[in-house]
């Protein structure tokens, strides 16, 4: 009995020691998905949605309690664009457009959401500095005329069913900005955002 009882303690001891079974690994090369392309709630760009914290239809007061007062605003017709820079030498831009539902309610609420620095990214990994043959294999494009945006050396790129547009380098190709408005509404505001 005690052989017996020995031996079950043994074979039982030797299976806990008993390396794991290897997991199959991806040999593909092609594969991009890696930890570091994981979104943290605070970064993402969610198309016709909001950015980060930032959401579309909310007041825009959220706005200024999130990133404080804005470094700069315009206001005209019952809309207002106020925008933050970033301390550091990048200087990029969040930019928020707000509008009021003249005649119902009386509370300004975010329509429209732009960032310019690459920390911010959407779910696919797409974020400013991504060149614009990048971008649309995520997104179905459509070329925005913007006026003020070709002046400044941009085209401007829209994916009005999923309510994304980018801002493209003339020279480079690479993303400069990104806005977040409602799906099927003008990517255009009546302050222009450039």
């Amino acid at each position: 009995m005690k052989i017996l009882f020995s031996t079950v303690i043994i074979m039982i001891m030797l299976a806990c020691n008993k390396p794991a079974d290897k997991a199959s690994v991806n040999t593909d090369t092609t594969a991009s998905v890696s930890v570091e392309s994981e979104v943290k709630p605070d970064q993402l760009i969610t198309p016709g949605k909001g950015i980060g914290h930032l959401t579309i239809g909310l007041p825009v007061d959220s706005a200024i309690t999130r990133l404080g007062r804005p470094d700069s605003s315009d206001a005209a017709m019952g809309s207002a664009l106020m925008a933050w820079y970033s301390k550091d030498a990048g200087k990029h831009r969040t930019a928020v457009f707000a509008g009021r539902n003249m005649g119902n309610e009386d509370i300004s609420r975010i329509k429209k959401i732009m960032v310019s620095s690459p920390w911010f990214r959407t779910g696919d990994g797409v974020a400013t500095g991504t060149l614009l043959t990048d971008i649309k294999r995520s997104y179905t494009l459509k070329q925005v005329d913007d006026l003020t945006a070709r002046q400044k050396g941009l085209q401007v790129f829209d994916d009005n069913e999923k309510g994304i547009t980018f801002d493209i380098d003339s020279a480079s190709g690479k993303c400069t900005a990104i806005t977040v408005h409602t799906a099927h509404e003008s990517p255009q505001s009546y302050i222009n955002m450039h």
